[in-house]
């Protein structure tokens, strides 16, 4: 049988990969290795960015309806908080703060509850509504975050 890559496993893959990346980001702020910190937290962060990108601009469009309206909009409103504190993070650490650590810790909570929110419906939707579309992972796995792009609710 052959293994058919969905949606929600690409996007739920990129979840982990940004999750271990900001692990990484924190483990380095805690020894107080600033140069790699730096280097693992704009790694972690054009993930971040980029996926959201990806959900605002290639992904929600397609999923319609009164109750999809609103967690769409919810997480839409997620995403704002999320891009910003990347941005004070990337700031934080240039700046060798000590609150660095604080806010990392702060944004992986709020990555964990927004993912999970993403992994256990809103993927599944888009994975039936795209079902129709070979070409959708194709587009996921090309597409580049545009430079300026900011999400839709800032």
């Amino acid at each position: 049988m052959q293994n058919v890559e969905t949606i929600s496993l690409f996007m739920t893959r990129d979840h982990v990969s940004g999750d271990n990346e900001l692990e990484e980001t924190l483990k380095e702020v805690k020894r107080r290795d600033w140069e790699r910190a730096w280097n693992k937290a704009k790694i972690a962060s054009a993930r971040i960015k980029t996926h959201i990108f990806l959900e605002e601009e290639v992904l929600f469009p397609y999923l319609k309806g009164p109750d999809l309206d609103n967690w769409i909009s919810e997480l839409m409103m997620q995403h704002v908080a999320i891009w910003n504190l990347l941005d004070n993070i990337l700031r934080l650490v240039e700046e060798r703060d000590n609150e660095t650590e604080v806010k990392l810790i702060l944004l992986m909570q709020l990555l964990k509850a927004h993912n999970s929110i993403e992994e256990h419906s809103i993927y599944r939707e888009l994975d039936k509504e795209l079902a129709w579309n070979p070409n959708i992972l194709f587009e996921l796995r090309d597409s580049i975050l545009p430079a300026g792009w900011k999400p839709k609710y800032m």
